[in-house]
């Protein structure tokens, strides 16, 4: 499909006419020099432009105040004076707020609202950034020109300030929902002829609904017998509901609306792709655009960087990395390099090893997304299998903004409580999109990523159940020179659950994280292997001899990020619940008291076992691994705790005879976990049920999911 790509047409001409149904006019397109023809009988419809006199109309359109804005630009920032307000005629626009480390989407606005008009009425700065989500065309209107409106005519400022207010409600009781509802547009393509992206497309759709209760609509775009042409015969036509969802909306089975459009290789045709996204966006919170195969190649790209996110599903082939290049390649040429709402779906087959294109994508400076597995096949159009409806619903997750990650701590045995809370989440039937790990949360969550349920997590773990069961874990090092035991047996008990797997083998998205030694910065690994990349997150300095791979040297992960929810934040992952087993020195200060209480009511160990614990166990209470250990942790504290205050949910599984080295009790431990996600589980279900921006986190360019 790919194969050739032609250079840019010549910018296009919009036109406007009148609305329909009182709306605000679609801008439309039509090949030539880039003008933009609008006569103040377009604007008089408008509740706040009517209130405006004929002469403002008239300068606003002498002076050119209608242009184009494309894709990313940034119309005005936050905190800036309100130097002018805009009036969206076409296209659509996120209005972001600023948060800690970052920007919210509080809504999307889209043809008829009005911008910066509060900050205007108020004379203060403005409250929001906007940036443009779709190629958009805004009016522009001059502060200057409405205060010396307001200043001759004070009724006039009046009527215009209870227009701001009155205006919103009657675009929220008009819009396809809630105002802060998710509004998103999102192309899926298929560079590989064996995957049925039809199935693929209209499960998400129904998953989309399923999950959100909102309205979905299907546009397929391509060459279909007996659609309807988008690019019409006249310019002056408006895409309007009449023509789209009166005569040629096919309502299916599943909920979803659907919508056949053909679409050619002309210019006009490809300009009027963003008005026809923002006229569906207008009337659907979600639209979902299925580029077909035979689509003209303009007219994919176009559509491409028009969407909020575009998955472009591949298959292990020389042909599809090539293709996906050469796509790359064009859209980052005409959006200046913004191509990172672009996500690769790295279809793999149980017959094909993806490690091997998944590098090659990784070299390509544009890793894999995710990894999808099971899914159908266009020649055997046969359900597909469980992991298949799992990332489907990670998909939908992702486009309604509502993925959950799962932030697992360090903590050595204490870590075990981490199986407890995974036992609660998959018994409430609460999905997890990514889990982030360091030391023993990375090593509790390697296995369950690969897709090992908590019930097996949990009869792991009792392996080395008993008094003498440590002993199965130590590798000891004589003479103890970098450290008093190797993680050689640990990563050979890890190998037993997961095999060599590659973090591209997970069917859950996984990161690891680790500490350079040379450097103490935190290495956070989402590609390779897994058991290596685990085995140097749990090497506890001065415990464990440091891991060495491709000439780096890692110690453990707690070093640098003992809990690490802000390696979500970066993925953009927008609910995060944080399992912290690292006790704060309040806590630990509130279980020394008590124990001073029960001093003497308390059974005493033997004179023998006192002995040998002072002379010969280097981890009991005062001797040299229990101080190195306390010391660590002291420092670890106070990081972790600042990671708790950036997690949504913060569940802490602690006892007051925890030890890290007590792996001999893992039930113990597990039941730690599940109380604590037990006691939580309201405010578990509340958190994954939510659908208010307010539970977004901020926005990050987002790398790619890696399973």
């Amino acid at each position: 499909m790919f194969g050739w790509l032609k250079s840019r047409k010549a910018k296009p001409t919009l036109t406007a006419s009148a609305g329909v149904n009182g709306e605000l006019p679609q801008i439309q397109a039509a090949a030539g020099t880039g003008t933009l023809t609008v006569d103040t009988d377009t604007l008089k419809p408008h509740p706040l432009l009517a209130l405006l006199p004929p002469g403002t109309l008239d300068r606003l359109v002498a002076d050119s105040a209608i242009a184009e804005y494309p894709k990313g630009t940034v119309v005005y920032r936050e905190g800036t004076p309100c130097e002018a307000i805009f009036l969206i005629m076409s296209g659509r626009c996120e209005v972001r707020r600023s948060t800690n480390g970052g920007e919210v989407v509080e809504t999307v606005a889209g043809p008829g609202d009005l911008l910066g008009d509060r900050a205007l009425l108020n004379r203060d700065p403005h409250r929001h950034t906007i940036v443009v989500a779709t190629h958009a065309v805004l009016l522009r209107i001059p502060a200057s020109e409405l205060h010396g409106l307001f200043a001759v005519d004070p009724c006039a400022a009046g009527r215009f300030s209870q227009g701001v207010v009155e205006w919103p409600r009657a675009l929220r009781s008009a819009a396809a929902g809630p105002v802060d509802t998710v509004k998103r547009v999102v192309s899926l393509l298929s560079l590989s002829t064996r995957v049925d992206a039809d199935s693929v497309i209209a499960r998400l759709g129904v998953a989309l609904r399923k999950l959100t209760g909102q309205r979905v609509l299907m546009v397929r775009l391509g060459k279909e017998d007996g659609a309807p042409s988008l690019a019409l015969p006249s310019a002056d036509t408006v895409l309007g509901p009449e023509f789209f969802f009166a005569r040629h909306l096919r309502c299916r089975d599943d909920g979803a609306d659907e919508l056949a459009l053909n679409l050619g290789a002309e210019s006009r045709d490809v300009a009027a792709i963003a008005p026809l996204i923002s006229h569906c966006a207008r009337h659907y919170p979600f639209v979902l655009l299925h580029l077909h195969p035979e689509l003209p190649v303009p007219a994919a790209i176009q559509s491409i960087i028009e969407s909020d996110l575009a998955y472009v599903l591949l298959q292990p082939s020389t042909q599809n990395l090539f293709d996906f290049r050469m796509l790359l390649q064009e859209v980052c040429d005409r959006t200046k390099g913004t191509c990172g709402h672009v996500k690769a779906v790295l279809c793999a087959e149980e017959s094909i090893a993806a490690p091997d294109f998944y590098a090659a994508l990784q070299q390509l400076g544009h890793p894999a997304h995710s990894i999808l597995r099971g899914f159908p096949l266009s020649t055997q159009p046969s359900w597909p299998d469980h992991r298949f409806d799992l990332h489907i619903n990670r998909m939908a997750r992702e486009i309604a903004r509502r993925r959950v990650g799962l932030a697992l701590s360090s903590g050595g045995a204490k870590g075990l409580a981490h199986i407890g809370v995974i036992q609660v989440l998959e018994e409430n039937g609460i999905e997890i999109d990514c889990v982030a790990g360091s030391s023993m949360g990375a090593y509790v969550g390697s296995i369950w990523s690969y897709g090992l349920d908590g019930e097996k997590l949990e009869k792991i773990a009792r392996e080395v159940e008993g008094r003498w069961g440590l002993l199965r874990l130590v590798d000891p090092v004589i003479p103890p020179r970098r450290g008093f035991i190797r993680t050689k047996r640990v990563t050979v008990r890890l190998r037993r659950s997961i095999g060599d797997a590659h973090f591209s083998d997970l069917i859950r998205p996984l990161r690891v994280v680790a500490t350079r030694l040379d450097t103490l910065e935190r290495v956070v690994f989402s590609c390779g292997d897994v058991a290596r990349a685990v085995e140097a997150s749990i090497a506890i300095p001065g415990v464990c001899v440091p891991v060495t791979m491709d000439g780096e040297t890692y110690i453990d992960g707690g070093i640098a990020d003992p809990l690490p929810v802000d390696v979500l934040m970066e993925m953009g992952i927008e609910r995060i619940i944080a399992v912290n087993v690292i006790p704060t020195p309040e806590r630990m200060r509130y279980w020394l008291d008590c124990q001073h209480e029960l001093n003497g009511r308390e059974p005493q160990p033997s004179a023998f076992g006192r002995f040998f614990h002072k002379h010969f166990d280097y981890g009991a209470h005062g001797n040299i691994l229990d101080t190195m250990m306390c010391a660590i942790n002291g420092a670890q504290t106070r990081v972790a705790e600042a990671s708790t205050r950036e997690a949504d949910l913060v569940l802490r599984p602690l006892a007051n005879d925890a030890a890290w080295h007590d792996f001999t009790r893992p039930q113990k431990y597990v039941a730690l976990g599940r109380t604590a996600a037990e006691a939580q589980l309201p405010a578990l279900r509340q958190l994954v049920q939510a659908t208010s921006y307010e539970n977004i986190h901020p926005l990050a360019v987002s790398p790619p999911l890696a399973a």
